[in-house]
């Protein structure tokens, strides 16, 4: 019976270890995404041409997506080295 508990904890340890990474990755896009939205709408607000910031935007949520094609591509050991290697 221990042995059985023991097992059902590592496995419910293992999916809310994985969670809480989704998580911490989410908060990260998102704090990406906030930085460059506050970039442009300082830009607006200083005068910037609208067509530039929106362009700007678009090549920001294309990077993002690229980003994340490349992060999905990668083994997980690699991931993990890269995570390293960047921080």
């Amino acid at each position: 019976m221990d042995r059985i508990a023991t097992q059902s904890s590592e496995v419910l340890l293992a999916r809310v270890n994985q969670e809480l990474e989704r998580i911490s990755d989410t908060q990260h896009r998102l704090a990406r995404r906030k930085v460059v939205l506050q970039q442009q709408a300082t830009r607006l607000r200083l005068g910037a041409s609208p067509i530039e910031v929106r362009l700007t935007l678009r090549a920001a949520a294309l990077g993002e997506e690229e980003r994340n094609g490349i992060a999905a591509a990668w083994p997980e050991d690699a991931r993990a080295e890269h995570d390293e290697f960047h921080g």
